[in-house]
């Protein structure tokens, strides 16, 4: 067998084995719940400030003595990254907090399990709400300055 036999040869097995690696990739059908839980966790990172963390890099926080501050006023604009997980976290809590609203709905046959759902639901998007607010609060007025 020549060399170019060879080399058209090694061609034609990578071709296929690209080619039955496509197949199964497009085949693969990934279920509801994985993609509508990446969908959301895409969103609370985005909304959180995780492209603001890569590009721009921040402080983690700001020590002084005493305590450490974890919102200063420099501008609405900037944040340290302990800002950015914090935000992150209480979008997640007021997701979450939106599910359970949601799946308080499912179970109208038992009403004592859907008004604890519901509470429970509504304690978390609520905490979540605040807590936000009292993040932007802390950064347009700090205490201890």
């Amino acid at each position: 067998m020549g060399k170019w036999a060879k080399v058209k040869l090694a061609f034609k097995r990578v071709s296929k084995s690209i080619e039955r690696g496509y197949r199964r990739l497009t085949a693969y059908k990934p279920s509801a719940f994985l993609m509508a839980f990446v969908g959301v966790a895409v969103a609370v990172m985005l909304f959180g400030g995780v492209l603001y963390d890569i590009t721009s890099r921040p402080a983690v926080a700001l020590p002084r003595p005493g305590a450490i501050w974890v919102a200063y006023p420099l501008t609405l604009l900037e944040q340290f990254l302990i800002e950015s997980i914090e935000a992150m976290i209480f979008f997640a809590l007021g997701f979450a907090g939106i599910l359970l609203i949601y799946d308080s709905t499912k179970y109208a046959d038992d009403p004592y399990r859907a008004a604890v759902r519901f509470v429970i639901g509504v304690v978390l998007l609520l905490g979540a709400f605040f807590a936000c607010r009292y993040l932007l609060t802390l950064k347009m007025k700090p205490a201890g300055l």
